[in-house]
């Protein structure tokens, strides 16, 4: 199977302290026919990160302040998908190499080659093009049969959560149909919501099956969830896109969500679906602590946060599609 062709150009994140080299990367990149957005500081990439979505990270190795060895570390926690190429002195390869256990992805030395660094551009965005279509190979049914059997593991810890997954990825698989994501976008999307809540493995069943509303400290292990169930998925490589999506279920439009505090455009969509399915199913089903708020009711909620928690133009595709299944 061939890699999907892109319908937008890949957006790549450049970043790097000296101003000069940082603008050669940009000019030369763009004329690559690359989207680029420039950082002149590790920490400044970080920031980015948090707000905006970006298909490959360009940095730096030695920068003052947040390293880019550290800066790939951080992205690969927040964004598992996203490959991490760094840029190096010839003295300092071995660090290079070494940072390959530490997020990234791969590595160019100085002086660049800016005729060669598209090259190794598309090899990190290929690679990461190809997992979809490896997952969809023969072994792939294995996989997934396991993973729906450990989600549904997760389910049987609360007998007020049982299928809970099933009825998620429904949702979210009717939310994909409305917004018309292609066939590889569903596959990650199936994946995701089954696999969405596994990280409550790692919960007690005390704080997870608990009759009353969870203390800030129960909340906080509750919270932790999220974070725990990418670095599970995350353990297949060919799963770090479903890892991605499954760490950053929780996050809000505004930045209050958790564990990374994304925001807007910076969450992936997958994870903006799975948001809304999760929300609607927990309002619509009975829990040990109150009973279903009914469908109404979590109409107007999913309405009254769209914008600050939830995906507006996504709440409203949502609506429209389930309000016409009465039985969904």
């Amino acid at each position: 199977m061939n890699p999907p062709v892109p319908t937008r150009p890949f957006r790549l994140l450049v970043v790097d302290d000296m101003e000069a080299m940082r603008m050669a990367l940009e000019d030369s990149l763009r004329l690559q026919g690359y989207e680029v957005v420039s950082a002149a500081s590790g920490e400044e990439a970080l920031e980015l990160l948090r707000w905006q979505r970006f298909d490959l990270l360009l940095t730096d190795q030695a920068m003052p302040g947040l390293s880019g060895i550290e800066l790939a570390e951080t992205t690969a926690r927040i964004h598992p998908d996203v490959p991490i190429v760094l840029l190096t002195g010839h003295s300092d390869v071995e660090l290079a190499k070494a940072s390959l256990q530490r997020g990234a992805s791969d590595f160019v030395t100085k002086p660049v080659n800016i005729r060669e660094l598209p090259i190794v551009i598309e090899r990190n965005l290929t690679r990461r093009r190809l997992e979809v279509a490896r997952l969809k190979e023969r072994e792939a049914q294995v996989l997934f049969e396991a993973i729906k059997a450990l989600a549904s593991a997760v389910d049987a810890k609360d007998p007020y959560t049982a299928r809970h997954s099933m009825r998620v990825t429904r949702l979210s698989m009717i939310v994909a149909d409305a917004i018309g994501l292609t066939a590889d976008e569903k596959y990650v999307l199936e994946l995701s919501a089954w696999m969405h809540d596994v990280g409550k493995i790692g919960v007690p069943d005390s704080i997870l099956t608990k009759a009353s509303r969870l203390t800030p400290e129960e909340f906080e292990v509750m919270k932790a969830h999220a974070a725990k169930g990418g670095e599970i998925v995350g353990q297949i490589e060919e799963l770090s896109q479903v890892a991605d999506v499954i760490r950053h279920h929780h996050e809000r439009l505004d930045g209050q969500g958790y564990p990374d505090g994304l925001r807007g455009e910076a969450i992936p969509l997958l994870s903006r679906i799975i948001l809304i399915a999760d929300s609607f199913e927990a309002m619509t089903s009975d829990r040990s602590y109150r009973r279903s708020t009914g469908r109404g009711h979590a109409f107007e909620e999913l309405k009254m946060h769209s914008g600050d928690q939830f995906d507006p133009e996504l709440v409203a595709a949502f609506i429209s599609r389930i309000e016409a299944l009465p039985d969904a």
